[in-house]
């Protein structure tokens, strides 16, 4: 079996989804599943301000490959594609009226006097083509191409006047037989309304008129659609018929009515059986196959502009209003359908519930009851039941509704009051007792009791507590959970038997949750908490909550609630708004994409209806969705994400890689940092995406709204960008390079090496240079050390040699000291002797002889400081002194031999007295002697003689 094209996968997808929607709707209209029918679709606005162009949005086209959206705009072309918006204008910046893009991508539009095609450049912008210099008609510059036409046989460009068969590149003119609005192709038909003469069909170049339909020429046609396997719908701007091929007759009296009113002017096909009619007073109508109206969207109820020009289906399902004030997308393909309040009759939402053939909505304003077998009655108030309602639940086939004022028991629009006590925030039958219930209000808790007819009726309040309760819960072990108003936390209760008062309690503190408890609910018989802290689960083993993230890592830390629907499935609505929906304990399916900033704060609430759907209450209306559709909701059907363009940061280079996987992408070295932009063409709900960059960075990033990532700095080398969404496994890949710099090439890296390889040679010459160098270096400095070292050991030598005379010399001074003391003494103890031996004479008189006095004192004189001494004392003197008295000598020749005897005994620093004795003189004759020294020796009065001498 040969692969399908893209061509037919899509179309395909495309029936699967309407098929499917068709489906829901039909069963929507079984039983209590009409609470299905008072929704409506997602209706998403873009104003001109949103998409930077003018008003009006003349034709609406996708492109089959991209699934870009393009839009014929009075200012010129308008390209989405689900992120970003551009605008490409004409030559002569004409408006763009008409658009249509074939099997290879062209996007061809049409304006006054011309026409050509769009295609993708290198730089990623959209080049225009221009075919009319093939029209060889003068008046073509006043013609406006209102409509183009893929057809087997070429392309039709269609004024009001002409038609214009492009072919092979050439254009054939056709002349209709008067002035047409538009033509149209219906089951391989041309077939075109000619104002002022019927419906035609073109059949090899010629107009045929189809039988009977000559009334219509006196209105116009403004659509041709397909009805069943062989009709036509025509429909004009007042009325629309049916056609089956012999007769035409009205298609619907209520639709044709309204459109008396509002007027027709574009018609689409949307599925089997299904039509959206655009009028230009009225907004868009839906209709079935028989022309009952499912939806009308209007003004009133979203639709931005009540004149609708332009309509066009994506291959999602989803339809595309291009109107006299903007672009409307109106979300077919999503099951989630919205209830909006749109002139705020109802207030904010806070319970739903089905009863009966009845819905209920609990608000702020009271409680408002609906038939759901009659969709046009509005809402109205339950008499008595003004004011805030908390809480709507059926039990056992008894609506009670928990009410500021109390609590109340609902039938059909009556309300009975069953309990005066104050704000019913919930209500819980208790598992172990089925035929009591407790409620949780301002004050107390609550029991409520069967009467002998089966309803329901106020028991007893439960004493030993009070303090206002929100939500509660029953463990498998018979406590009661109460989660307390106003952040006062926690608490655990045991009831008796009889539930007349609280036997025991334990109240948990906010640090056991890091925060206030938020949310309470029971999932698989497991009580849990969130709080800003995150989920937590309590472990009746332990006595204690724990961190559900060990348990179900999935759920994260951003969790702000908990809505089990069923035993096995559950919504996690997070902090940011966003709703997801998963299996319990399992990695979650995906998200829900409801709207995140329409939750009542602090009260959200999601409520599965008997009926198989799930509502989702919101501060204006509320939103609801099949429950078997929820799976298919959460994965979605996007297709894979797209990388758009890779440009250089800054800069305006860049690369576009829409069509495919780019190849041969390199950037400069100076090129590294790059901005790569991504999209998904799904236009009906917000995509997350993760990318990782191989040779880059190590892991997948987490899921983000982002629609581009800029890398900084990039080394050079080959990168691969991985990118994939939330609503689709699939990977994008874009390979691209970063050069290396002019200097880092291979021919640059050979001329270094071999730079290297001359510096290596060179360096090692150099090397041996400097070896020798150091060598001869080394041996200069040995040598130099070792004659410093010979010269060190000469002056330790001499030194010591110095040292060896110093010490001959000192003690040659200690000798001469010794001897001139010596001989002092000799001539101190001669002259005492000479002086007892004079002394003795004069007292002996002539007894002692003369002769004997005299040879004994001549003997006495001869030992006294002989020339001998002297001499002796001079040779003595001159080795210890250096040659004093010569040096002194010889500065001063005119001293005589006493002056140098007594300059020595002042060298010696000998006293006057010593002096005295050793000359034989009296002191006085020495102080006349140093002073005569002193004049020979021309000292100043103020100088020391002896300090002179024994520094000369």
């Amino acid at each position: 079996m040969g692969k399908l094209t893209s061509r037919c996968f899509i179309y395909l997808f495309r029936s699967f989804l309407l098929a499917e929607l068709t489906i829901g709707i039909c069963l929507a209209q079984e039983g209590t599943q009409s609470v299905y029918d008072l929704c409506r679709p997602e209706l998403i606005q873009f104003t001109r301000q949103t998409y930077g162009a003018y008003n009006q949005n003349w034709s609406i086209a996708q492109h089959r490959q991209t699934r870009f959206m393009y839009f014929a705009n009075s200012k010129g072309l308008l390209e989405y594609d689900g992120v970003s918006w551009r605008v490409y204008e004409l030559p002569r910046k004409q408006k763009v009226r008409s658009i249509a893009v074939d099997e290879q991508g062209r996007i061809f539009t049409g304006g006054l006097g011309e026409f050509g095609y769009w295609l993708p450049e290198t730089n990623g912008q959209l080049t225009y083509h221009s075919l009319a210099s093939l029209v060889g008609q003068q008046s073509f510059r006043t013609e406006e191409i209102w409509n183009i036409l893929l057809t087997p046989q070429g392309i039709l460009f269609q004024s009001f006047a002409f038609i214009y068969r492009y072919q092979q590149g050439k254009i054939q003119l056709l002349q209709p037989p008067g002035n047409i609005l538009f033509i149209r192709q219906v089951r391989n038909r041309l077939l075109v309304g000619v104002i002022g003469k019927g419906l035609y069909e073109i059949q090899n170049n010629r107009f045929v008129l189809l039988a009977g339909s000559e009334f219509l020429g006196s209105e116009t046609i403004n659509t041709l659609l397909p009805l069943g396997t062989s009709d036509l719908l025509v429909g004009t701007e007042r009325s629309i018929y049916r056609y089956d091929g012999q007769n035409f007759r009205p298609f619907n009296s209520t639709l044709n009515a309204l459109l008396q009113q509002i007027r027709l002017n574009r018609g689409l096909a949307i599925g089997p059986d299904q039509y959206a009619f655009g009028t230009l007073l009225g907004g868009v109508l839906i209709t079935d196959g028989n022309g009952k109206i499912r939806y009308q969207f209007n003004q009133k109820n979203g639709l931005q502009n009540g004149t609708v020009l332009s309509m066009g289906l994506d291959v999602d399902g989803n339809l595309w209003v291009g109107m006299d004030k903007g672009i409307d997308l109106i979300g077919l393909n999503s099951p989630i359908r919205y209830f909006p309040d749109d002139e705020g009759n109802l207030g904010t939402v806070y319970d739903i519930a089905s009863y009966g053939k009845n819905l209920y909505l609990g608000t702020n304003q009271g409680v408002y009851v609906k038939s759901v077998e009659q969709p046009d009655v509005p809402f109205r108030l339950v008499p008595g039941t003004q004011g805030q309602v908390w809480d709507l639940t059926v039990i056992d086939n008894q609506l009670l509704c928990g009410h500021n004022k109390g609590t109340f028991r609902l039938e059909g629009d009556q309300a009975r009051l069953l309990c005066p006590i104050t704000g019913g925030w919930v209500l819980h039958r208790l598992s172990r007792y089925p035929d009591l219930l407790i409620q949780g209000t301002y004050t107390k808790l609550c029991v409520y009791r069967k009467d002998a007819s089966g309803n329901w009726v106020f028991s007893h309040p439960i004493d030993g507590f009070s303090a206002p309760v929100r939500q509660l819960e029953e463990d498998v072990d018979g406590n009661i959970w109460v989660n307390k108003a106003a952040n006062q936390g926690l608490q655990r209760l045991r009831l008796p038997p009889d539930l007349r008062r609280v036997d025991t309690s334990y109240e948990f503190t906010d640090a056991t949750f890091h925060g206030p408890t938020v949310n309470l609910c029971s999932v698989q018989n497991k009580i849990m908490i969130t709080s800003p802290g995150g989920v937590f689960q309590y472990e009746a083993s332990t006595g204690r909550f724990a961190p559900i993230q060990k348990l179900y890592p999935w759920l994260g830390p951003a969790v702000r609630k908990l809505f089990p629907i069923d035993k096995s499935h559950l919504f996690l609505l997070r902090q940011d708004g966003s709703l997801g929906w998963g299996s319990v304990g399992k990695q979650p399916i995906g998200d829900i994409p409801v709207k995140a900033n329409q939750w009542v704060d602090e009260h959200e609430n999601i409520v599965a209806l008997d009926a198989g759907y799930v509502v989702f209450c919101q501060e204006s209306g509320f939103a609801i969705a099949p429950m078997t559709n929820l799976t298919r909701i959460a994965r979605g059907f996007a297709r894979q994400p797209l990388i758009r363009t890779i440009t250089v940061a800054d800069a305006s280079e860049m690369s576009y890689v829409f069509q495919g996987p780019a190849s041969d992408l390199s950037f400069s070295h100076e090129q590294n940092n790059l901005l790569i932009s991504f999209c998904t063409p799904f236009y009906t709900r917000p995509v997350n995406y993760s990318y990782w960059l191989e040779n880059s960075t190590s892991t997948w990033s987490a899921f983000a709204s982002i629609h581009q990532k800029e890398f900084t700095n990039l080394p050079p080398g080959q990168y691969t960008f991985h990118l994939k969404s939330d609503l689709n496994p699939s990977e994008s890949n874009l390979t691209f390079e970063i050069r290396p710099p002019w200097y880092w090439t291979g021919w640059s890296k050979l001329v270094y090496i071999l730079l290297l390889g001359g510096l290596a040679k060179l360096a090692y010459s150099f090397h041996l240079h400097r070896v020798a160098i150091q060598q001869n270096r080394v041996r200069k400095t040995m040598e130099e050390k070792l004659r410093q070292q010979e010269e060190q050991s000469q002056r330790e030598i001499i030194l010591l040699q110095k040292e060896q005379l110093e010490q001959g010399l000192v003690q040659k001074s200690e000798e001469l000291a010794n001897s001139t003391m010596s001989l002092i003494q000799k001539n101190e103890l001669l002259m005492k002797i000479k002086d007892e031996l004079g002394r003795a004479k004069n007292r002996l008189g002539n007894k002692l002889s003369t002769d004997d006095f005299q040879r004994i004192n001549a003997l006495i004189d001869a030992n006294i400081s002989s020339e001998q001494d002297w001499k002796l004392f001079q040779a003595n003197f001159n080795k210890v002194h250096e040659q004093f008295l010569k040096h002194l000598l010889e500065n001063y020749p005119d001293l005589s031999q006493g002056d140098l005897k007594l300059a020595a005994y002042l060298r010696m620093n000998l006293s006057t007295k010593e002096i005295a004795q050793l000359l034989t003189i009296t002191h006085r004759s020495v102080e006349l002697k140093r002073y005569r020294l002193r004049k020979k020796l021309n000292i100043e009065g103020d100088i020391n003689l002896t300090e002179f001498m024994m520094k000369y």
